[in-house]
């Protein structure tokens, strides 16, 4: 993780392959019918386990990353019962990022190994 030329945080590292170990690093408490929307949620996580300001999440977007309507619709109802469960995994300034339908955000950092 790095920051980027504007200031925000820039994954700049390559993509960690399936086969990377992870760790959580950091966690927040969604409320579908609360104030803060997904998107806004998904960004404080991530700044928390970058370290940094929300306000620096900038590289890139989230929207360009994840349909967040989508995924909301899809994990928390919208006009229709809340399925039972259900998880949406993608990555986003170089973390691993879950949102689980029992309204947990998860952010992961790849674990750093060496080889011998």
């Amino acid at each position: 993780m790095t920051k980027g030329a504007d200031g925000g945080v820039d994954s700049g590292d390559p993509t960690p392959g399936d086969d990377t170990p992870w760790r959580q690093v950091a966690q927040r408490l969604y409320e579908p019918d609360g104030d803060e929307e997904l998107p806004t949620a998904v960004v404080f996580a991530v700044a928390d386990a970058a370290g940094v300001s929300p306000t620096e999440m900038t590289s890139p977007p989230l929207y360009e990353v994840v349909d967040a309507t989508a995924v909301e619709d899809g994990l928390f109802g919208s006009g229709r019962e809340k399925p039972d469960a259900g998880t949406v995994e993608f990555r986003y300034a170089g973390y691993r990022v879950e949102i689980r339908s029992d309204e947990w955000i998860l952010i992961f950092e790849p674990v750093e190994t060496t080889e011998s």
